[in-house]
């Protein structure tokens, strides 16, 4: 897939609603597309909306999905110990500092920059994770598990992270009508409570780092741990506070709706006022009392819940990735 990286500080940027001008999420940095890259943009989101609307047989999408992973595009990585890491990737992008590679069943974090270090962040952010004793929804399963990790032999560092093949990153779905952006900060919102009760920041939560199943709007937090730490620790980026994960939730779904940022969506036919005030809203003072109030603003959005699902396969997903 082509990718629009920011000139400023090098982050992936998002189309906006327009479709003929790119946001940077991470320094604000705006860029207005040209005629080829407008033309490549508006087609590849044009497919991503029309795979949403559309079902496929279950055995039939596998079939598919096999055959597209046959011609997927390859890298290879040289280990200090003599072994060689080969995946077959479907898409990738870059982060200061990291690539970052999506296979079938696995993603793989290769830190460029600072590599054991960055690798050994992710690892303690992730090990200081714990769950409720009465964790009947297996939220451990929405968190990375670490599968492995390797020094290369130029100094770098890869760590993989398994996924479920049916778990793709959420910047692959573009711009999404409000009721599945509204299914989408739900998800969150159970993700900032498990931050909460850990008293962690994860402040690179964002469209990167979120990784969506379309059948069951389950959202997983598999990227960005090596910036994500206790609370009120001081870090490059200064001391992270517990409101960082919330304020990024908003981010978020003003980015899925096309937005450059959370205090921007408007009221449209499309994302009722309760929803518009919700992402443009302070966080409430933990997780947990601003889930409680998007229970409530959710109820004003569309009353009782009804579950619509995104219906996509690889292939759609993916697009022209290949």
């Amino acid at each position: 897939m082509k990718h629009l990286n920011c000139k400023n500080c090098g982050a992936p940027m998002l189309l906006d609603a327009s479709g003929m001008t790119a946001v940077c999420h991470y320094c604000g940095t705006k860029y207005v597309l040209n005629h080829e890259d407008t033309d490549y943009f508006r087609g590849f989101y044009r497919r991503m909306t029309e795979f949403l609307s559309g079902g496929a047989d279950e055995q039939a999408r596998r079939l598919k999905a096999d055959a597209l992973w046959q011609d997927a595009d390859e890298q290879a990585f040289d280990c200090t110990d003599g072994s060689r890491i080969e995946i077959k990737y479907m898409y990738s992008y870059t982060l200061p500092g990291v690539e970052v590679y999506v296979a079938r069943r696995n993603i793989i974090f290769h830190f460029l920059t600072d590599g054991a270090a960055g690798s050994e962040r992710f690892r303690r952010a992730v090990s200081l994770l714990d769950y409720p004793s009465a964790d009947t929804r297996s939220l451990q399963s929405f968190f990375p598990t670490i599968s492995g990790g390797f020094e290369l032999c130029d100094g770098t560092c890869v760590l993989v992270v398994s996924k479920d093949m049916d778990e793709y990153p959420l910047c692959l779905f573009g711009n999404l009508p409000g009721r599945h952006v509204a299914w989408i900060i739900s998800r969150m919102e159970n993700l900032c409570c498990v931050l909460e009760y850990n008293a962690l920041v994860h402040p690179a939560i964002n469209v990167n780092s979120l990784y969506i199943n379309p059948y069951t709007h389950q959202a997983s937090l598999y990227g960005g741990w090596w910036e994500a730490d206790r609370r009120n620790t001081a870090t490059r980026g200064g001391v992270l506070k517990t409101e960082q994960n919330l304020t990024a939730l908003r981010d978020t779904a003003a980015n899925l709706l096309g937005y450059a940022k959370a205090g921007e969506v408007r009221v449209t036919d499309d994302v009722p006022k309760a929803l518009a005030d919700f992402i443009n809203s302070k966080p409430r003072g933990n997780a947990y009392d601003d889930f409680a109030y998007w229970d409530e603003m959710l109820i004003k959005a569309y009353g009782e819940r009804k579950f619509i699902s995104m219906n996509a396969d690889d292939e759609q997903i993916y697009g022209n990735a290949r």
